[in-house]
């Protein structure tokens, strides 16, 4: 099972981002405008990631990572949890603390960039 996991895995991430690079844009603008922005003004957490994965497609990562950090941040903690597996290497944390503090500081982000006009 490891086998098909560590073979597969990037075989399938492969053939996904050749998808979604002739796809993505013509599917985003199917995609409904966020409801809560349109409401309140205000980013939710979900705010900037179809801007995200397309900017990480085009290699604009800084700009990913403007758009929805918690997207691009999951993305990394998701690849890293697949060499750890593929490899039986430990790289992450295993801390509870570490995801606390990593938690905490996601979510500071998503109150900070509603009042912050960088973010």
């Amino acid at each position: 099972m490891r086998r098909v996991v560590t073979i597969g895995a990037p075989v399938m991430a492969a053939a996904l981002t050749v998808f979604l690079l002739f796809t993505a844009e013509d599917m985003a603008k199917l995609l409904p405008a966020c409801l809560f922005h349109k409401y309140t003004g205000m980013y939710c957490p979900g705010c900037g990631a179809t801007r995200a994965v397309l900017s990480v497609l085009h290699g604009r990562f800084i700009m990913a990572l403007r758009y929805n950090l918690g997207l691009c941040s999951l993305g990394v903690i998701g690849v890293l949890y697949y060499i750890e597996y593929a490899f039986g290497k430990k790289i992450l944390p295993k801390a509870q603390w570490f995801w606390i503090v990593f938690g905490v500081i996601i979510a500071l982000y998503y109150v900070v960039r509603n009042f912050v006009p960088f973010f």
